[in-house]
């Protein structure tokens, strides 16, 4: 069977989606949906049908699934049309502006009975399911405590753009939110936290950085520092090598630290005692580098909405994850806000 998907938004992220149910063996590209009057010309390019309006596209296709790449804002109401319609949905991150819209979109979708993912393609990193399986084995113990750093100088060209000099275009919306999903799925539920802001490097509206404490669901303690404004090595995409688009630099950017042992990522490198026996600050440590296969992740997500579609596999990253990591990203504005803890259960239940 060879699954029909359509690709509604056509902007950068769009058009790598384009690009890959093109290149799939499972799925055809059905049609492009952007309103954007250059989308046409691109839908003429790929010979498939050209939609200016969401509905226009439900009205005339027979789909097995969408992605929806477009503005936030949107994610919510074409993610309800397509489940009402029974066409099962990746959306891309956030799945909403706000966690009651998100809920809504989750409802309607396990009414209709329709798939709903959400595209935190990190999950599919084989570097991030090693990170995962190392510390869910317990190879470095009970795990402790994390550190993330996301760092780094955007460019000056970047906030050219409007909307992201105005509050929900900075790093915490944009950027962490890839990470606060990683360490859920790596580390578990996040609990609390705690966090302040600051725009004064940028001197923009938005915030430029972001300092976070959190507590895990299973006691596990967490610090991130997030900011665009500084040259610095330590970031997923720098470090992963992930995207061609950043240059690439051979650091890590978290660090895991267990109870028999601490593992450096993306690195892989893995820090214990050689005799277990033999443990505390008077003996060294002996590294390990651990070995994993690079792949695509985009690729990998494709090919498991497609299993998802045939119901062959079950969201690796549900609906109902996109809500708890988008509860997780807004608590940290929430806080830097109020001045106090935010308790992210109380949000959602």
């Amino acid at each position: 069977m060879t699954i029909r998907i359509a690709v509604i938004g056509a902007g950068v992220i769009g058009r790598r989606h384009i690009e890959l149910v093109m290149s799939s063996n499972r799925s055809t590209l059905a049609a492009i949906c952007d309103p954007a009057p250059d989308v046409a010309k691109l839908a003429q390019q790929h010979a498939v049908p050209y939609f200016q309006q969401y509905e226009e596209l439900f009205e005339n296709m027979d789909l097995d699934g969408a992605i929806i790449a477009t503005p936030n804002v949107l994610h919510v109401p074409i993610g309800i049309a397509c489940a009402k319609r029974g066409i099962d949905l990746l959306v891309e991150k956030p799945i909403a502006d706000t966690v009651e819209e998100a809920i809504q979109l989750v409802e309607v979708a396990e009414q209709a009975n329709t798939q709903l993912m959400v595209g935190h393609y990190r999950r599919f990193n084989p570097l991030v399911q090693k990170a995962r399986a190392v510390i869910q084995s317990g190879q470095i113990g009970r795990l402790v405590a994390v550190n993330v750093m996301w760092t780094l100088q955007k460019p000056d060209a970047y906030y050219d753009v409007t909307w992201r000099t105005e509050p929900g275009g900075g790093p915490i919306l944009i950027n962490l939110i890839h990470d606060i999903d990683t360490l859920r799925y790596i580390c578990g539920e996040i609990q609390q936290l705690y966090a302040l802001t600051s725009s004064d490097t940028r001197g923009l509206t938005v915030e430029d950085s972001a300092s976070i404490s959190l507590q895990m669901a299973n006691g596990v303690l967490g610090t991130i520092i997030v900011s665009d404004a500084t040259p610095s090595p330590w970031s997923y995409e720098s470090t992963t090598f992930e995207n061609p688009d950043f240059a690439h630099q051979a650091e890590n950017c978290y660090s895991f630290m267990g109870s028999r042992g601490s593992l450096a990522f993306p690195r892989m490198e893995l820090w214990r005692y050689a005799d277990p026996q033999k443990s505390g600050w008077n003996y060294p440590l002996t590294q390990e580098q651990l070995s994993v296969d690079r792949s695509d992740p985009l690729t990998a997500q494709l090919a498991h909405f497609c299993r998802v579609i045939l119901r062959e596999e079950s969201p690796v990253v549900s609906g109902s994850d996109g809500v708890r990591t988008l509860a997780a990203t807004l608590a940290v504005q929430e806080s830097a806000r109020a001045g106090r803890p935010i308790r992210i259960y109380e949000q959602f239940g």
